[in-house]
């Protein structure tokens, strides 16, 4: 062991024994395989704080998401009370060792993980022992994944409009490494699959030669499926400045994981995917900052749309794609010359998503020239305000 690791005058395994067993009492399955790997766990990876204790415990003994709840109720009482009961048969081994791990961790142990594995420890509060009857109702919409670390939670549900740039470098980094799914589409060739639809006649007439041309064996396939395009247009004018930033972040990670292609507009419309393909996010959303020369200035959303599903350079990129566009419906142009553009980019597109930061006021309503004329051909609007915010445009983003 470690100097610094807290079980430094603690048997280790008469610890896991004890906190496996308040575990059972809980109603938490946890076998003997488990207890081995747990208490072998902490012998490889010593904790030297509740962070690390917490998620090494977790990982090794709990292993159905609905435990979850239970273990940090477990966890949060066991550190704040005499210690770890133990049985006859362990106190000859580890009674004082078990009842000083009470007293060395015996600080506030928060009973979500999310800020315990940040390290977030508050030693002036207590923690809310977890009702097993009252767990969150998994169905309510909104519920960050529960391994979100707590530098990211703690800015979840603060508008965009509130961060610093720091802060929303650090959710831009985050977004990065978190969207994994992206959209789909069917593809006209086929791949083998034992529980495909269709009959693959070619490989069912081969596979009948064997057998005296007769078909005993039905070879089946089914339709591939391929990434759809993604195509995304920011405005980066002086009405989204305060979302500009975090949007930038989203179009680089829509570029380097997902292939997309992304403008921004202003009075102008320009392409900026070479730009956010940088290996540094920092240094390409700076760079593209400095080089959009209207950014800032004032909004023309029918003439930038129509540029694009016009030129006859990237107006293929919209046909059959997912086209977000991100802005607040700002426009100086004629509201009825926004909806022809929208009318015909809705046909080209297969979904158009509209991310509308000033959608999440409650007083809200689609009454602004621009945004009442693009609305009805819009899919789906959303707010994307905030981190919290931003999950439906993900999950959308990958229908």
């Amino acid at each position: 062991m470690t100097e610094s690791s807290l079980f430094r005058s603690v048997d280790v395994a008469a610890f896991v024994a004890a906190l496996a067993e308040r575990l059972r009492e809980a109603g938490v399955v946890v076998g003997l395989s488990s207890i081995s790997r747990c208490s072998n766990a902490l012998v490889c990876c010593p904790p030297t704080d509740t962070s690390t204790l917490y998620w090494v415990t977790r990982t090794c003994l709990v292993h159905d998401r609905s435990d979850f709840a239970t273990f940090d109720a477990v966890f949060a009482a066991a550190f704040h009370g005499d210690g770890l009961p133990i049985g006859p048969w362990q106190r000859d081994i580890g009674d004082a060792s078990v009842r000083m791990a009470g007293t060395l961790l015996r600080q506030s142990a928060p009973s979500d993980g999310l800020a315990l594995a940040a390290g977030r420890v508050d030693g002036s509060r207590r923690p809310e022992i977890i009702d097993e009857g009252n767990e969150a109702d998994e169905s309510v919409d909104g519920v960050l994944p529960e391994l979100l670390p707590a530098a990211i939670e703690r800015l979840a549900d603060t508008p965009f409009d509130q961060l610093s740039s720091e802060d929303l470098d650090l959710l831009g980094r985050w977004l990065e490494e978190m969207m994994v799914r992206f959209p789909t589409r069917t593809s006209r060739r086929h791949a083998v699959s034992p529980t495909g639809g269709g009959i693959d006649l070619r490989r069912t007439l081969a596979a009948a030669r064997a057998t005296g041309a007769e078909p005993i064996h039905l070879a089946r396939r089914r339709r591939r499926q391929r990434a759809r395009r993604v195509v995304m247009v920011a405005d980066v004018s002086g009405s989204m400045e305060s979302f500009t930033r975090i949007h930038l972040h989203l179009m680089r990670t829509l570029v380097v994981r997902g292939s997309a292609e992304v403008f921004t507009f202003a009075t102008s419309l320009r392409r900026v995917t070479v730009q956010l393909r940088d290996g540094d996010p920092q240094v390409a959303i700076d760079r593209l900052a400095l080089e959009v020369s209207d950014r800032f200035g004032g909004t023309r959303i029918a003439a930038s749309i129509g540029e694009l599903i016009h030129s006859p350079v990237w107006s293929h990129v919209v046909r059959g794609a997912t086209v977000i566009i991100a802005s607040d419906g700002w426009d100086t142009e004629s509201p009825d010359e926004l909806g022809r553009r929208m009318a015909r980019l809705k046909r080209l597109a297969h979904r158009v998503i509209w991310v509308n930061p000033r959608s999440a006021a409650a007083e809200y309503e689609p009454l602004v020239g621009g945004m009442a004329a693009a609305l009805p051909h819009v899919d789906e609007l959303l707010s994307g305000h905030s981190l919290e915010a931003m999950r439906p445009v993900i999950s959308a983003l990958a229908t």
